[in-house]
């Protein structure tokens, strides 16, 4: 008989049915879960237990209204740090430095010889993008090199 591997756990239907409504939505309540596929509440909890137990779910994100923060334009860059950059720091230096930068939403490391990272960057507006972008490259123009900016309108998502 094969063993339980702990990194993979198997699911079964009803683990994988409540996993899709969380996915779906993350605040449902375990009532409501319990109504849609046909198993008692009590049930739902101990399966939403076990998947965050098992690390299967590892939390519950908001889903941010950017244009309620002021946030109208975003810009995917596609970047790569300079040798300078990896002399001077470990990844885990690298990783909190990204943090600091203003404006990032998230970021990715990508394992390219022309490209280190994928950043998602949030502005008010273009001109606000164009001058962060602007200052990006001249004033931090030895330790990060823009390959490609891709901005696109918050509406459009």
């Amino acid at each position: 008989m094969e063993k339980p591997n702990p990194d993979f756990p198997k699911l079964t239907k009803n683990d994988q049915e409540v996993l899709k409504n969380i996915i779906l939505q993350a605040k449902i309540p375990d009532t409501e879960i319990a109504k849609k596929i046909g198993i008692s509440p009590q049930a739902v909890f101990k399966i939403r237990n076990k998947l965050e137990q098992s690390g299967i779910i590892k939390g519950y994100t908001p889903i941010v209204d950017f244009k309620k923060i002021g946030i109208s334009v975003l810009a995917m860059l596609i970047v790569k740090l300079t040798p300078e950059v990896w002399d001077n720091y470990t990844d885990e230096q690298i990783a909190e430095r990204i943090k600091q930068i203003p404006y990032v939403i998230n970021a990715y490391r990508v394992p390219e010889s022309n490209v280190s990272h994928i950043l998602l960057m949030g502005f008010r507006n273009l001109e606000q993008m164009d001058n962060y972008l602007a200052k990006m490259q001249t004033k931090f123009s030895r330790e990060i090199e823009i390959q490609q900016i891709y901005p696109f309108s918050i509406d459009k998502v």
